[in-house]
């Protein structure tokens, strides 16, 4: 895997001029040293699973209770599982996204000034999973698929995702290496980034457009600019 470093935004944006493009999928990352390891298969989530746990049963389960809430049901258990995967449950998928402002974002959003970023991009060559066939707990080979209207939030993010068959593996390992490149966002950097990035309009509202992010960025940008003589929100 090839690796590159960032210190600021501009040498960000230099470096993404030569990857992009359809084929190209980014993945931010707040600590440099996390491997690209779905929830399902991390140590410190999989070290507590019994033997007799399996996936299938986790997702039944979600859908069982969660059926209730939904206005509308997912077509298939590929929806149900990135459905899942967006709302929190441990599963085998890892977000991606075609914007590669997105997932700077998440390299940095979190201001965890003690570890240096990751920056991720794979070059999928638009080669992509088929489902007609198989399910997703079934299928022997890991790569990207498309969610259809996971939610607003997904679309907005312009997310895609990864499928990891072994989920406890890393997911580069899984491929072949020379389809990534690492890049690493030093901490020191990240606050003027994430500042950089507001420029464009990326921020914990356009993000996640909830109610909650809303209330974290303007608390954010009243505290950033607390020297202002004039606040205008």
């Amino acid at each position: 895997m090839k690796t590159k470093e960032i210190n600021n935004f501009e040498e960000f944006n230099n470096i993404i001029n030569d990857y992009s493009g359809s084929n190209y999928l980014y993945r931010g990352q707040i600590n440099y040293d996390w491997k690209l390891i779905p929830k399902v298969g991390r140590p410190d989530f999989s070290k507590n699973i019994p033997d007799i746990f399996r996936e299938d049963y986790l997702l039944n389960a979600w859908k069982r209770y969660g059926s209730s809430i939904l206005l509308k049901e997912p077509n298939d258990n590929w929806e149900w599982l990135a459905l899942a995967q967006h709302h929190g449950l441990a599963t085998r998928l890892l977000d991606w996204t075609k914007n590669p402002l997105v997932a700077l974002f998440f390299a940095t959003y979190d201001f965890n000034l003690n570890s240096d970023g990751a920056l991720y991009i794979f070059n999928f060559e638009n080669e992509v999973l088929t489902r007609k066939d198989e399910e997703p707990f079934d299928i022997n080979r890991s790569g990207v698929f498309y969610p259809k209207g996971v939610s607003s939030r997904v679309i907005n993010q312009r997310g895609v995702f990864t499928l990891s068959h072994k989920p406890h593996i890393p997911f580069d390992k899984l491929r072949n290496d020379k389809e990534f490149i690492k890049i690493k966002v030093h901490k020191k950097a990240k606050k003027n980034i994430l500042e950089k990035l507001e420029i464009y309009g990326l921020n914990e509202f356009s993000i996640f457009q909830d109610l909650d992010n809303l209330s974290n960025h303007l608390n954010r940008f009243v505290i950033n600019r607390e020297n202002d003589k004039l606040i205008k929100l």
